[in-house]
């Protein structure tokens, strides 16, 4: 299935970050810029935990989020610090900026690091199991 805006190997049914750090980072960076929240949501575990919100969120409420924070098809960029990989978990370090349009029609510009943990299933998939940006919320008041 060809997805607008990922010109990157990507399979919706069976995604999976890798284990090559500069396709993961690529990877997330398209499925996030297409502003699809369960799109997006497929890069994670189900058990996983994104506090791109300012705080934990797994499940539905992630999703939810993930829903209404992409809606206005924020832009991200971001750059890989550093990875470590031991065994099936990937530790992974990332500068990045958020240029999005918050409620109010304005200009939203948000930037920070994050730590990223990926996990290897039983399947080789690698997906996101916890996201930490470093910023506060990432919703604009």
């Amino acid at each position: 299935m060809s997805i607008p805006g990922i010109t990157v190997p990507f399979d919706v049914d069976n995604p999976d970050l890798t284990a090559d750090t500069d396709m993961q980072n690529e990877i997330f960076l398209q499925v996030f810029n297409t502003g699809d929240g369960a799109l997006f949501d497929l890069l994670y575990r189900d058990d996983a935990i994104s506090n791109f919100s300012g705080a934990p969120l797994t499940g539905a409420e992630r999703l939810a989020f993930f829903k209404e924070f992409l809606a206005p098809k924020p832009a991200l960029k971001a750059e890989v610090t550093h990875a470590y990989v031991a065994g099936d978990v990937a530790l992974i370090g990332v500068n990045f900026s958020v240029d999005s349009t918050g409620p109010d029609g304005k200009p939203v510009h948000l930037e920070g690091n994050c730590t990223d943990v990926l996990r290897r299933g039983e399947d080789g998939r690698w997906l996101m199991a916890v996201d930490r940006p470093v910023t506060g919320s990432l919703l604009p008041e």
